[in-house]
């Protein structure tokens, strides 16, 4: 008895354990959470000042829409400098198992106006997640800015990046002229009438 009793007590202690121990490999939110910020990236100038991982906020914020349920955001990250003056640079980077739709709208359709290109050098400041064999991927991309989408050749695999500068300060106002002191207007066709004496 006390011999089925210890081992009652250890199996359940091992079940346990291999429970809490997957528990704490599960994500809930699945492939869409973002994931941290990697400090391996050789920055052009200095650390973005903030860096955002809200996949669906990234995702919103670069197609224009919100993600269906079938789109899987795996990777999602933006990069912003700022300063006094307000936002000044931006970039982001998105991994998407795209819906047929989503592909539909992005490539088929082109809603962006893209034109193809190849696939050449990525962004220096991509994070360490955005990495692809060029050869396995087909390109289209902005010819004005910075938006490149890169289309899986054999899956719904859709690696994304835009970059831009921020708001920029507009143009003083001009200098407010004087008005001149008594401009002549436009004289009368008649003479002015006489006064009799």
């Amino acid at each position: 008895m006390i011999l089925s009793r210890k081992m009652a007590l250890a199996g359940v202690a091992a079940v346990l354990a291999v429970t809490s121990c997957a528990l704490s490999w599960w994500n809930p939110w699945g492939s869409a959470a973002a994931p941290v910020k990697s400090s391996s990236i050789a920055w052009r100038q200095k650390a973005p000042t903030t860096t955002v991982t809200n996949s669906e906020e990234i995702f919103k914020r670069a197609f224009w829409r919100r993600s269906s349920s079938e789109d899987k955001i795996l990777h999602a990250e933006r990069h912003e400098w700022s300063d006094g003056d307000g936002l000044q640079r931006w970039q982001w980077f998105l991994v998407v198992k795209a819906s047929a739709q989503l592909i539909k709208d992005l490539r088929d359709d082109n809603a962006f106006g893209l034109v193809p290109g190849s696939v050449g050098s990525l962004n220096p400041e991509a994070p360490d997640w955005f990495v692809f064999k060029p050869d396995d991927f087909s390109e289209l991309r902005s010819p004005h800015s910075g938006m490149r989408l890169m289309f899986s050749k054999t899956d719904n695999t859709l690696y994304a990046t835009d970059s831009g500068r921020g708001f920029t300060k507009g143009a003083p106002e001009p200098a407010k002229q004087a008005a001149p002191a008594s401009a002549p207007g436009r004289l009368p066709t008649t003479p002015p009438p006489h006064s009799k004496p």
